[in-house]
């Protein structure tokens, strides 16, 4: 995969590398950002154009964030954590699994799952190889 960047590792083991949106947005790919726009208009009942897809990364700044209002980024940040593995609260935190439950992020939780096994430093240098 190359360097680890672990700006773009997100509070709730998404990896912004990774995220369709966030590589759209840094590719300044217009039809793939107007593709992602088409998807969520039809399948979440949304009204986005392409250019709202924005975003630059879950640690990135807040005013081009793709979910402004991320709860779980919200409380991680106010703790100071790198993680929500790093949490006391991580295992039992309603706050995590509610956002798990909202969407298709069974990758996410399996980085955090992968983390908490195993420790960052250990999963950077998986993710390096």
């Amino acid at each position: 995969m190359g360097k680890v960047d672990l700006k773009l590792l997100g509070y709730c083991g998404i990896y912004c590398a990774r995220c369709d949106i966030y590589r759209a947005c840094k590719d300044g790919d217009k039809p793939r950002q107007q593709a992602i726009a088409d998807w969520l208009n039809e399948h979440m009942d949304a009204d986005c154009t392409a250019e709202q897809i924005s975003c630059s990364g879950c640690k990135g700044p807040l005013d081009d964030h793709w979910s402004v209002g991320c709860k779980v980024r919200q409380c991680a940040s106010k703790r100071g954590v790198t993680t929500c593995v790093e949490c006391e609260e991580y295992g039992s935190c309603e706050t995590l699994e509610s956002f798990y439950r909202g969407g298709d992020y069974e990758s996410a939780r399996a980085t955090l799952e992968r983390i908490s096994r195993i420790g960052l430093d250990a999963w950077v240098a998986e993710q390096e190889d």
